[in-house]
């Protein structure tokens, strides 16, 4: 259980590292799994086989597995692996994003890779993530997110902008500064004032390094990015992104509206087994024990 500090912490920055989610039995196990649906590669799982629901090269890459500085994004992981299917539903997440977000029932809206390789790894450039994500309102409040490697300044660990969750939606300030990639200027945000009647109007991007293991939570109107990976290390991380009972479908695009089997307007509480429920009532639902 988070406390009442940890809470404040969050709302106050827009982020929060709680420390150790996963023991090791449980980071070996999907460690394992990543890498077996990494070593396919976006054109290697068969047609009548589970399969992740994106695989691509957010860089650009044209489908080139070997491309230069590529972030490997893979996005539904769960729907080709049980092990991560079993990890959407893990008491630590979901207990952490219940007391963060005040709702007792909650689903997933998505999970998502970002796998930078070791010496040419690409940038995550500067974004908020609710406002890339039209197809639900209200936006997603808040996001788990779990690296398989420690993620530090030298392998692209993500950077946050403290308060910036309060400053609205800047999406299209954000897409100016694609510019920044690689580490030393990756912080050089420029051209943007902060409203006057926020409560942090600092724009100071803090690195925000994540070990193995921890789980670290960010809003959905965080600013953050992470630059290029040139060290020897990989950083492999997924997020998962959930939603409360409030969503509803808008009819707007998005990679995941294909699944969505409800009419604009209807609350995603009843779009279909791609967005399962994890929690009722505050408590967390245990995972199916036979999955497809």
């Amino acid at each position: 259980m988070l406390t009442a500090g940890q809470i404040q912490e969050f709302d106050r920055d827009g982020y929060l590292n709680i420390g150790e989610a996963l023991n090791e039995e449980e980071l070996a196990e999907l460690t394992r799994e990543l890498d077996r649906v990494l070593d396919k590669g976006p054109h290697g799982f068969a047609e009548s086989e589970p399969q992740p629901v994106l695989f691509r090269d957010l860089a650009g890459g044209g489908g080139d597995y070997q491309t230069k500085k590529p972030v490997w994004q893979i996005v539904n992981l769960w729907e080709a692996s049980k092990s991560f299917e079993r990890l959407m539903y893990h008491p630590v997440l979901v207990r952490a994003i219940h007391q963060l977000t005040g709702f007792g029932d909650l689903q997933v809206w998505h999970d998502q890779v970002q796998y930078k390789p070791p010496l040419q790894g690409g940038a995550t450039g500067w974004h908020q993530d609710a406002p890339l994500w039209p197809s639900i309102e209200p936006m997603t409040p808040v996001s788990a997110w779990l690296p398989f490697d420690d993620a530090e300044e030298s392998n692209g660990c993500m950077w946050m902008v403290p308060g910036s969750h309060k400053w609205g939606c800047q999406i299209e300030y954000l897409m100016t500064q694609g510019h920044l990639q690689k580490l030393p200027e990756f912080t050089r945000l420029e051209g943007f004032t902060p409203p006057a009647e926020a409560e942090l109007r600092d724009l100071v991007p803090v690195a925000r390094p994540v070990k193995r293991g921890e789980v670290h939570f960010h809003h959905s109107l965080t600013w953050h990015g992470s630059p290029q990976n040139f060290s020897e290390r990989p950083r492999r991380a997924i997020a998962i992104h959930y939603m409360t009972s409030e969503a509803r479908y808008t009819g707007r695009a998005h990679p995941m509206q294909q699944f969505i089997e409800v009419q604009t307007g209807e609350p995603m509480l009843k779009a279909g087994p791609h967005f399962p429920v994890v929690c009722r009532g505050g408590e967390p639902i245990c995972p199916p024990t036979a999955i497809r």
